[in-house]
């Protein structure tokens, strides 16, 4: 059975206002009507919270908290909030009525959209989501079935219901959300920000260029599970052509890690402009002859309800012709048994009143009149004089005497009578005073009466004209609505459908998307006269400017050129280079000649020079061979002075500073050759003790072994070997002690 004949509600009016024409929705806390608001005459859309909730007192306040955050978002693109109230322990909210269908219903029924298309959509969205993130307000819930395609062309985002004010909740928040869109960071706990907002619209974007959902798993673990760890699949997979910027998008917005997304639909936007801006028709307009272009992604008007001025004007004055009806049958039912009851109500002034012959004035016999009333009226006349007197007699006033029938009558009148009398002549008087009683000039001739006639038709005529011009024709004023953000096609229709004449004009803007209306001449809210029409300034998108080359360029000199151009964000970085001088440009990204808007930011490399150099071992090489080696490697040699060296040989490197590592590229390397070992003259210790011995040919340079012999008992040395001879220093000493 459908729910429509079922729901208790349908029918009611809320607060004498709202009435519940026709049930929408069901939702898992409330359920949603369309309505009539009695009061303005429009459709708006009324949200109550299911009975086993109102009764909850945490369950109102997230409900009444819905209507306070939602209504605070003031936007083209989110559907406003009217009114909210309790009536009859039924908790409601009043929202705008988006005639149309949701994004949820158009993939289902198109399958996917063309590029074009996609990025109209999205575009549109995330004018309205960036306009919540600024206010600091998450939505939670993004998903195709939140989004709204008037039959107007419009885009709105709607449900806010578990939207949370990013200062004072996301962090209790619970996860109450989608799970075919929920963000991983909402899957792990963690708490929601605008990124999660940003995943979610990644996913409707994959949905609206391929007609389904990256995940089709039905199990709440399996989706949770792929928005955890399994990688994003691109939709140039499903639809071959598709441009890669496009998947990019798609990766972007679906990272894993939120800190890699955009930070807010702000810059979601940007970067869509730049899309948008940079792909070819051939790449916006993939499909689109079987898919249609823009336009077809308007629904059909759906006209089950009032929808213009004049049709909401005709519904409210049958509604007031049927509650005078009842009024007229239900008075009339109880005055059925007399004609001639006297009313001194006032009369409705609204009423359209039809005069008949029974309204007229009557002449009556005075007698007969007073018979056929309920309640006799009181009467100047004595009963019992016999005479036949008439008085006229109007329904819903005090009978009057008119005249005396019977002219022989000479009854003296009483003080009311004389009074009325007296007023009857003073009328008689004035009536007849305006009679002329002669005339004062020749009556008019034809010829005059003729030009007098036309002159009055002309009057009429001009009054009529300037009648029509300045009330329904181009002289009407009105004031010029909000065209700022439309497409130029909505706003010529919405400009000609009032009569006012349009002309269009052109300007760069790098936040309006090409084809929709930046600003009017004269401008939202200025009152005008049809016939002067308006100036609509329509954007052609960012302005593009060519990247110049850097080359030869410090950077310096590359920053105050961009600076000229009007580049502001530049950024730079650093890289080693073997051919571009240090402190130059090396690259810049984008590349030079490449077209992008001002508001792009521009990546300067500067060269750091040649990158370091490892130190090559040169010890044991003879100097030119030294030399050889290091200037290979961009180094230079400075010999030092030579030094005795026991293990490298006469002529050959014996130390070299710095000896390993990496040096800056053109770095000197200091080398010492070697004299070959170095003689020295041995001493002679014959007599002297072991101590002193040792002490004195480890003086000269020389180790030392010791031999006691016959246990060394008085620890003199008796002979040396070798003695009174040079040795190299270092070699070793043997003495004999005994």
């Amino acid at each position: 059975m459908s729910p429509a004949l079922t729901d208790p509600n349908l029918g009611k009016t809320l607060d004498g206002r709202y009435r519940l024409d026709h049930l929408l929705a069901l939702g898992g806390m409330s359920r949603i009507y369309r309505s009539m608001d009695k009061r303005l005459h429009r459709a708006v859309v009324v949200k109550i919270l299911n009975d086993n909730f109102s009764s909850e007192h945490t369950v109102r306040e997230r409900f009444e908290s819905e209507a306070v955050i939602a209504a605070n978002i003031t936007h083209p693109n989110v559907v406003s909030i009217r009114d909210h109230n309790v009536s009859d322990n039924l908790v409601y909210l009043v929202m705008e009525y988006v005639r149309g269908r949701n994004l949820e219903q158009v993939i289902e029924e198109r399958g996917r959209f063309t590029p074009r298309q996609a990025l109209s959509v999205l575009e549109q969205i995330c004018h309205g989501l960036s306009a919540a993130h600024s206010e600091g307000i998450i939505h939670r819930d993004m998903k195709p079935a939140n989004v709204l395609l008037s039959d107007t062309g419009e885009v709105k985002v709607t449900d806010f219901g578990l939207a949370r004010a990013a200062s004072a909740h996301t962090q209790s928040a619970t996860l109450v959300a989608t799970l075919s869109h929920v963000s991983p960071e909402l899957v792990s706990g963690a708490p929601a920000d605008s990124r999660s907002d940003i995943y979610a619209l990644g996913i409707m974007i994959y949905q609206m260029l391929t007609g389904q959902a990256p995940y089709t798993e039905t199990n709440a673990a399996a989706l949770m599970k792929h928005h955890l760890d399994s990688p994003m699949p691109m939709p140039s997979d499903l639809v071959p052509g598709l441009a890669e910027d496009l998947d990019e998008l798609v990766r972007w917005c679906t990272e894993k890690d939120p800190e890699k997304r955009p930070q807010d639909a702000s810059l979601l936007l940007e970067e869509i402009i730049q899309i948008r801006s940079t792909l070819n028709d051939a790449q916006l307009d993939l499909g689109a002859e079987d898919l249609g272009g823009i336009e077809d992604l308007t629904p059909q008007t759906m006209a089950q309800m009032p929808t213009t001025l004049q049709q909401r004007l005709d519904a409210m004055q049958r509604e007031r012709e049927d509650e005078r009806e009842q009024l007229w049958l239900k008075r009339n039912t109880a005055q059925h048994e007399d004609s001639y009851v006297i009313d001194d109500a006032p009369a409705d002034p609204d009423q359209t009143t039809v005069i008949a012959a029974v309204d007229a004035t009557e002449v009556l016999d005075l007698r007969d009149a007073q018979a056929t009333l309920t309640q006799p009226r009181p009467t100047d006349l004595a009963a019992d004089s016999g005479i036949a007197a008439t008085s006229v007699y109007t329904r819903g006033r005090d009978l009057e005497p008119a005249q005396e029938n019977d002219a022989d009558s000479e009854a003296p009148l009483s003080v009311r009578g004389q009074k009325r009398a007296q007023k009857q002549a003073a009328r008689k008087w004035r009536k007849e005073a305006q009679v002329p009683t002669h005339r004062l000039r020749q009556p008019r001739s034809g010829t005059q009466k003729f030009v007098i006639t036309v002159m009055w038709i002309l009057i009429v005529a001009l009054v009529a004209g300037a009648g029509w011009f300045f009330g329904r024709g181009p002289g009407t004023v009105i004031r010029i609505p909000s065209l700022t953000g439309m497409l130029q096609s909505q706003a010529v229709a919405q400009m000609d459908g009032q009569g006012v004449p349009v002309r269009v004009g052109t300007t760069y803007n790098d936040e309006i998307a090409i084809g929709r209306v930046v600003d009017s001449q004269p401008g939202t809210g200025e009152n005008i006269m049809k016939f002067q029409g308006i100036d609509l300034i329509v954007s052609q998108g960012p302005q593009l400017f060519a990247v110049p080359d850097f080359t030869g360029k410090t950077l310096d000199q590359a920053t105050k050129l961009l600076d000229e151009i009007g580049f502001e964000d530049v950024q730079e970085a650093e890289a080693y280079s073997e051919s571009v001088t240090k402190g130059e440009i090396i690259s810049s990204s984008p590349a030079a000649g490449k077209k992008l808007p001002r508001k792009n930011i521009i990546t300067l490399t500067v060269s750091k020079g040649h990158a370091p150099v490892p130190v090559p071992a040169v010890i044991g090489l003879g100097k030119d061979a030294a030399k050889e080696k290091l200037e290979s490697m961009g180094l230079k040699l400075e010999t030092g002075e030579s030094v005795h060296s026991t293990t490298t040989e006469k002529g050959l490197v014996a130390v070299q500073d710095p000896a390993q590592g990496t040096v800056a590229y053109g770095s000197t390397v200091t080398v010492n050759l070697s004299e070959g070992p170095e003689y020295v003259q041995i001493p002679s210790v014959l007599g002297m003790g072991v101590e002193e011995a040792l002490s004195a040919l480890e003086a000269a340079g020389f180790s030392v072994k010791t031999h006691n012999v016959f246990g060394g008992f008085s620890q003199t040395v008796r002979m040396q070997s070798p003695l009174h001879q040079q040795a190299v220093r270092g070699s070793e000493i043997s003495i004999y002690a005994f």
